[in-house]
């Protein structure tokens, strides 16, 4: 080999050590940049939209839960129990009163929304004295009082409420709450279904509307917010 083409082979050699020495150095740096910010985003705290904490932030920070400012004044009614006693809403005062409702044979949302109560009560420990759980029946036809009290002792929810009554009654319990309900043409296999309004509402110890929770709020927030308000 000629001196020529030897000097030319140093110098391919030269520019292809140093392409690699190049690509090797951005690695490198773009490997530490990446460690600094998931480092960075790590360690910072969470952003205004989420809130410190869902203890302590309002409710009007988490979707789903809304404040009822001022609070709503509802009217008295008066339906039927599990053990067949005529309960009425002012029975209940002296209480927050988490409710719900729904039908017992609705294969879905309300099966969900009862677990979900029962697990708000669960949460709050001692202080689920402080507070009354309800499920009002869309679908009195079908949900009378045995079968209510048959179904929650089935699945052991024995701090639940269940009333049941004409539609009548019904409806003027949950007007003012925006409650709608109507049996749906669709066909079902344990019979007719029954379209309603989903969610919880809290009524404070007046009996006053004072929160909406749509349906899919965690148990854990509502625990948590209901907890607040009744420490303080």
């Amino acid at each position: 080999m000629n001196a020529l083409a030897g000097a030319k082979v140093k110098s391919g050699a030269a520019k292809i050590n140093a392409l690699l020495y190049g690509m090797v150095a951005g690695l490198a740096i773009g490997i530490v940049a990446l460690t600094l910010y998931l480092l960075h985003d790590q360690l910072r705290g969470p952003s205004d939209d989420l809130g410190s904490s869902i203890i302590n932030a309002p409710s009007e920070q988490h979707d789903g839960m809304i404040d009822i400012d001022p609070p709503l004044a509802l009217p008295d009614f008066t339906l039927t129990n599990q053990y067949g006693a005529a309960t009425s809403l002012s029975d209940l005062r002296g209480h927050f009163i988490l409710l719900a409702f729904g039908f017992l044979h609705c294969p879905d949302i309300c099966p969900l929304t009862l677990r979900e109560l029962q697990r708000v009560r669960d949460m709050l420990g001692e202080a689920a004295d402080s507070a009354r759980f309800v499920f009002i029946s869309v679908d009195g036809a079908r949900d009378t009082p045995e079968a209510l009290r048959h179904y929650f002792e089935f699945r052991e929810m024995g701090g639940m409420i269940g009333l049941t009554g004409a539609e009548a009654v019904v409806r003027e319990a949950g007007d003012m709450l925006g409650l709608s309900f109507e049996v749906s043409a669709e066909e079902a296999p344990g019979g007719y279904l029954v379209n309603h309004t989903a969610g919880a509402f809290l009524l404070d110890e007046r009996g006053r509307w004072i929160r909406r929770y749509h349906f899919g709020v965690p148990a854990r927030a509502i625990a948590d917010d209901l907890l607040r308000m009744i420490n303080d």
